[in-house]
C-alpha cells in the first residue's frame, strides 16, 4: 500500500496511523518543505534551532516535578528551622534546587528533533556510484512517516510521532524521548536523584534521632 492510500485509510476510519519502517533512499525522493512535530511541542526557537520541546506525556511530568519540588520545599524549610547544622542546612538546599533543576532541564531540551533543517547536511552524505564504481556501505535512509531524511541512528518514535536522532528510550517521566540531545542530561539526573535520595534519608534519620533524644533528655530532666 502506499503513503498516500495509507494516509485515506487513516482519514476515513479515524484510526492513528502506525510509524512506518524508514525506507532506503531513491530517486524519487523530495526534500518536504513543511515541518512535522508529530506529538512534541517546541516552545523556543533560536536560529530557527528548537531549544524548548515538550513532549505527549508532560502532565507526568508535571505531576512528578511537582512532587520533587513540594518535597524540596519541605525538606528546605524543615531543616533550616530545626537543625542547628549549617552543612546540613545548606546542602539540603543545594541539592534539592539541583534536583528540580536538573529534571527540568532534561524534560525541556530537545531531546534530538531533527526535522527543522529539512537539509540536515544529509544531501551532501557521498552516495553509490555505480558509473565510478565507488562503494558506500553508509547508505541514506528516510522516514516515510515525517518524509524526512534521516541521519545515522535516527529512530521513529510511535509515542513521539517524530524522528529522534540517537534515540535511547522514550521516557513518559520527563514527557519524551531520551536521545542525542538530552541523554548526557538524563544521566545527570539520575544520578542527581539518587544523591538526592540518599542524603535526605540519611538527614532525616539523623533529625529524627536528635528530636527523639532531645526528647528523652526532656523526660528524665522533669522527673
Amino acid at each position: 500500500m502506499s503513503l498516500d492510500s495509507s494516509q485515506k485509510c487513516d482519514e476515513e476510519t479515524g484510526l492513528k496511523s502506525i510509524a512506518l519502517e524508514p525506507l532506503e533512499l531513491d530517486e524519487t525522493y523530495q526534500t518536504p518543505v513543511d515541518i512535522r512535530w508529530g506529538n512534541c511541542y517546541p516552545l523556543f526557537q533560536k536560529n530557527n534551532i528548537p531549544k524548548i520541546v515538550i513532549g505527549p506525556h508532560w502532565p507526568l511530568f508535571i505531576c512528578a516535578y511537582s512532587l520533587f519540588f513540594v518535597a524540596s520545599v519541605f525538606l528546605i524549610g524543615w531543616h533550616f528551622t530545626s537543625t542547628s547544622s549549617e552543612f546540613i542546612k545548606w546542602a539540603t538546599f543545594i541539592i534539592c534546587v539541583n534536583q528540580c533543576w536538573s529534571y527540568a532541564w532534561v524534560a525541556l531540551i530537545n531531546p534530538g528533533v531533527i526535522n527543522y533543517d529539512k537539509n540536515n547536511s544529509i544531501d551532501y552524505r557521498p552516495r553509490p556510484s555505480p558509473e565510478l564504481g565507488i562503494q558506500n556501505d553508509s547508505k541514506t535512509w528516510y522516514c516515510s512517516a515525517c518524509k524526512l531524511l534521516q541521519l545515522y541512528g535516527t529512530v521513529h518514535c510511535s509515542d513521539c510521532d517524530v524522528c529522534i536522532q540517537e534515540m535511547d528510550h522514550h521516557c513518559p517521566w520527563t514527557g519524551k524521548c531520551i536521545g542525542k540531545g538530552n541523554i548526557k542530561q538524563f544521566y545527570y539526573f539520575l544520578a542527581s536523584t539518587l544523591i538526592f535520595m540518599i542524603f535526605n534519608i540519611i538527614a532525616s534519620l539523623t533529625q529524627l534521632d536528635g528530636a527523639i533524644n532531645g526528647t528523652r533528655r526532656k523526660i528524665k530532666q522533669g522527673s
